[in-house]
């Protein structure tokens, strides 16, 4: 029996959570008690009866003041469920480890560990939090990743801009181990240096690994591409394995066409892809070269409900001009990972582009994030990634 701080909920409002969602706001919460520090294990109840709905992290100051860790309100917080649950979440990762070295192993939300993320890189692993409430067990978070999992070296990659939302610091350290460099391969056996330390999100974009692989299928021989946002050049080294004749990679950041020089050494496509230093924005304003394969796959544009109209606007320039840019029959592969642009949002964004660029635009496919970042079906929430293959004529 456990023995947690009770917090109230408002009549009718803990319904979205016996639906699965795993989160109460603030303003859905009764006499919220300021004397608990953020991140403190309490027990959420019914404001009628006292029935328990759940064990969970409370945060006094946060908008999402309750996140639901488990609906056993017996249960304990503890160690012991902290270490079931992540084995438990990375035991689904198992068959995806036969084909590739690199995965998600904790998807926060989808995986009911709001808060915490854990990426595997090889022998490397990486953790990003963003809740209060693991922010107090950072230590045991390590010593548990230590523990199950024997990793090289454990990189804290908290550069979240979630992480301010909570009221917590941005952090980037080494935490445990000496290297934090290693290779990692995708099932279709691309090959990547990575920086742990020094990469971006948690060291690298995993979200997009399987479409980096599925662009093969729409690049014929001898195809020109463009990879704009290039990053760590993921699209365009599958392009030009797939025989592409020439691929031009962008990316305002130099480091970032640092890292795609390497691999296209590593992957032996160096003569095929050439990278360009430019802001992508500026960059299809001003070129009119003719493309057979474009990929569009910018930052999040969108990080909260007051950037939508904007990043609208800017979705619809980038998916526009480069519609333009694309040869007859050609293919563009459009990407969002701004969560407040949803499916249907960005299907009417490029819609209204196709229609602007005077082009007829067929979604070929619909796509999101790889099968190790997982939606929580009662909990929209956690689906961010949309991408949508288009033929474009």
């Amino acid at each position: 029996m456990t023995n947690y701080p009770q917090i109230r909920i408002r009549h009718k409002e803990e319904l979205r959570l016996l639906g699965g969602h795993l989160w109460a706001f603030s303003n859905e919460l009764l006499d919220l008690p300021r004397d608990l520090p953020p991140g403190t294990v309490v027990k959420l109840v019914r404001d009628r009866d006292g029935t328990p709905v759940g064990n969970g992290f409370y945060h006094p100051n946060s908008l999402i003041a309750f996140r639901l860790l488990t609906r056993n309100s017996d249960e304990a917080v503890d160690e012991a469920f902290l270490e079931k649950k992540i084995r438990e979440s990375a035991a689904k990762r198992d068959l995806l480890l036969k084909w590739r070295n690199a995965v998600r192993l904790v998807h926060g939300e989808s995986d009911l560990l709001p808060g915490l993320i854990v990426d595997k890189l090889d022998s490397i692993l990486s953790f990003q939090i963003t809740s209060a409430g693991f922010e107090a067990k950072k230590e045991l978070v390590t010593e548990l990743l230590q523990k199950i999992f024997k990793p090289t070296a454990i990189v804290e990659k908290n550069n979240s801009h979630l992480r301010k939302l909570e009221g917590l610091p941005l952090v980037e350290q080494l935490v445990f181990g000496s290297d934090p460099v290693t290779e990692i391969h995708d099932a279709a056996g691309t090959r990547y240096a990575v920086n742990v330390l020094a990469g971006q999100k948690t060291g690298f974009y995993l979200d997009q690994m399987e479409n980096r692989a599925r662009l093969r299928d729409f690049v014929h021989p001898g195809a020109r591409v463009l990879d704009l946002f290039t990053n760590d050049g993921g699209f365009a080294l599958n392009a030009a394995l797939a025989g592409a004749a020439s691929v031009t990679a962008v990316d305002e950041s130099a480091s970032a066409l640092g890292r795609v020089d390497r691999n296209a050494e590593l992957n032996d496509v160096k003569e095929a892809i050439t990278t360009v230093e430019a802001n992508c924005f500026d960059y299809v304003r001003e070129v009119v070269d003719r493309f057979d394969v474009i990929i569009l796959d910018p930052p999040a544009l969108a990080k909260s409900k007051k950037d939508i109209a904007q990043a609208r606007k800017a979705y619809l320039t980038l998916n526009t001009q480069t519609m333009r840019m694309l040869s007859p029959n050609g293919i563009l592969v459009s990407c969002s990972c701004s969560h407040h642009i949803d499916s249907d949002e960005l299907m009417s964004i490029i819609g209204e582009a196709a229609r602007r660029a005077r082009r007829t635009a067929t979604v070929l496919e619909r796509r999101g994030a790889g099968i190790d970042h997982p939606i929580l079906a009662s909990m929209p929430e956690t689906e961010y990634l949309k991408v949508f293959i288009l033929g474009v004529h």
